[in-house]
């Protein structure tokens, strides 16, 4: 798969959930994703990487920005952060909120990743194609 920033159709295709959001939403936060990632002829990601990263990136915003109404995790139409707390027994489910009583400060994960399904999986990439130095 070559450096190419991918489409809205090539995200709905992947992400289908997303269909009820404008695509002139979906395709503002996309370039919003492709300046984190890096425009095609400056990154540093390994190429068959660069499209899921991008697409899963605008995923994850689109999720805590809450343009999903309805959605697991969402209060009002609005994203409640991750789940906290879960009981089974006479159902009960707790979410963090969007700060998840970190403000946003957490040391492993500052930009909330792993908020959302989309953010752990990107985060999950993004460790591949940056992983550090080797240590023998």
């Amino acid at each position: 798969m070559p450096y190419i920033i991918p489409t809205y159709e090539q995200f709905l295709t992947r992400y289908p959930r997303f269909a009820t959001v404008c695509q002139d939403q979906i395709d503002a936060v996309m370039e919003e994703a492709v300046g984190v990632i890096g425009q095609p002829d400056h990154t540093r990601w390994v190429e068959r990487d660069y499209q899921p990263a991008i697409m899963l990136l605008t995923a994850h915003l689109l999720t805590v920005e809450g343009m999903l109404p309805g959605n697991p995790g969402a209060v009002g139409g609005e994203y409640a952060g991750p789940i906290t707390r879960e009981k089974v027994g006479e159902v009960e489910t707790t979410y963090g909120g969007a700060g998840a009583g970190s403000s946003g400060s957490d040391l492993y994960d500052p930009w909330g990743y792993s908020s959302t399904v989309y953010g752990r999986r990107f985060l999950l990439l993004m460790r591949a194609n940056f992983a550090g130095p080797l240590v023998v």
